[in-house]
Order: C-alpha cells, then structure tokens, then sequence
C-alpha cells in the first residue's frame, strides 16, 4: 500500500484533459464533480476558492477537490502560465471519489519541484510533437504526473537509496538497467556513484566496469550526457535562465554546467537560448 492507501491494483484514474494555458479573466465561480489540479509554470496570479482570494506562484498546486468552487484571477501586468490536470475515478481508501485529503488548497511543491516540473514538460513536449500514439504517451504521463504529486503530499515520502537499489539479484543486466532507471528518475538530484555503489554493496569500479560492459559508457558519461539532453528541452523553451536550467539538470554551478554543455554540443547554453528564441519569433511572425 502507498501511504494514501492505494493499491497498485486499484489505481486506474482516467485522464479528462491535460493542457496549459494563459490565466485569463474568469469571474464566475464554478466547480466539478471530478478532481482538478492547477500547476503554475510561471509568473503569477489570484486564484478565488470557496470565496477566499490566495495569490499563487510558480511551483505552487491549486489542488480542486468536486465540489469546490473556483476561478482565476489575472493580475494586471503580469502574465501567468498554468497546466491543467482533470482526473476521474481516482479512489483513495476512506475518501470520497476524486477526493485528495489536504490540509490546504494550494500547496508549494517542495521535495518533488524538479520531477513535477520535467514531467509537465515531457506531456507538453508529447503535446506538440505528436508523434506516434502521441496521446496514449500524454495519458501515461499525466498519471505520472499525478503519482509525484501524491508523493510531494504523502508524509512518507522517502529518497532512501537502499530502498531504491534492493535488489533481488545481482546480474549485470539488471544493475545496469536500475542503475539506468534511477538516473533517468534522479537526474536533477545530486547523484553520488559512490553512494550507489554502496547501498548495493558493490565497489564503484566494479559497477563502473558491468555498466560500460552493458551500456557502452560509464555511469557518469551516461548521467551527463542524460543531463545535456535534458537541459536543452528546457532551454528550447526560451524563458528560463541559465542558473535556472543548470538547477533543473543537477547542477548547482551555472559555470560547470555550461562547460559541459558546450563540450556536449559545440555551442554554449546562452547561444542555443536565443536561437530557440529567435525560431520561437519567427514561427510567430
């Protein structure tokens, strides 16, 4: 069981709609018999529920239980981007349909910023490249999405590396493949491979070694050039600051990151941020 008490068996939400949008001017109040969550990308602005006014910034969940009334309100000046999640048939034990049991209706999103946030831009990036069975991807995604924020919510929420490395066998295959998984899930975390080696019990060169022999590259030449990809969907977006985006990939130095960047690429995080601006205003024109 999670610590909502949903079972892996029971856990079949339907996905009603996922879309982002511009906040625009919304003055009557409305409300659903189906579960919403409103997640703020950028900027900021009001959001009215059950009457009471609450300013809402990026990182922050309006999270909209049925029946609760609501609406945005823009704030003048300002311009504020939200990702829309509609869920249906989601049942926690002791709980009404569609119900998430919260303390308050916006919440700031803390232990999970950097996954909740990648996970938007992957089901929008599905969105508008749609590609093959790209709204199956989106569905999947979006319930992804909704999983982080029931982690982000559940006071059991554990990073527990052990955990996360017991395993049940020792082949090379499989180390190489968890070790794969844990990357592609941690990447905008501090990644320690000497932390992994030993919450499995192995020397950092032995799985230094069984990873090259699988993969075709070192763990950490994986996780880089992982981060790389990473960081220039994020900057294809236009918006986000260099200090920004290294934070977002697991860098906490702007300087590193765009050394590696530009050993990656061939070009440095600043100059693919305007270009991706420049194609961004010429689509437009």
């Amino acid at each position: 069981m999670h610590p909502f008490q949903i079972s892996a068996e029971d856990f079949n939400p339907k996905v009603l709609f996922q879309y982002k949008s511009h906040v625009k001017p919304r003055p009557i109040s409305h409300s659903h018999d189906f579960l919403s969550t409103h997640y703020v990308v950028s900027g900021h602005c009001m959001f009215e529920v059950d009457g009471k006014e609450y300013l809402v910034k990026k990182d922050d969940v309006i999270i909209i239980n049925p029946g609760v009334s609501h609406h945005s309100i823009p704030i003048e000046g300002t311009d504020c981007v939200i990702f829309y999640l509609g869920i249906d048939e989601l049942y926690i034990k002791g709980y009404p349909k569609n119900f998430i049991p919260i303390n308050s209706t916006i919440i700031s999103i803390r232990k999970y910023i950097h996954e909740l946030y990648n996970c938007y831009h992957n089901i929008v990036s599905v969105q508008e490249k749609k590609e093959t069975l790209w709204a199956l991807m989106a569905k999947e995604l979006s319930l992804q999405f909704l999983v982080i924020l029931l982690k982000e919510l559940s006071p059991q929420a554990t990073n527990n590396l052990s955990d996360y490395f017991h395993l049940e066998t020792y082949d090379k295959a499989t180390i190489a493949q968890t070790i794969t998984n844990y990357f592609h899930e941690n990447y905008m975390k501090k990644i320690s491979i000497e932390e992994i080696a030993k919450s499995t019990y192995l020397s950092t060169t032995y799985i230094t070694k069984i990873y090259k022999e699988i993969t075709g590259d070192t763990p950490i030449n994986y996780l880089i050039n992982l981060r790389m990809e990473k960081a220039r969907e994020i900057l294809s977006e236009g918006h986000f600051s260099i200090q920004t985006v290294a934070k977002r990939v697991g860098y906490d130095d702007p300087y590193y990151f765009s050394k590696l960047f530009k050993k990656k690429f061939g070009y440095s995080p600043s100059t693919f941020k305007s270009q991706a601006r420049e194609m961004a205003a010429s689509s437009k024109a």
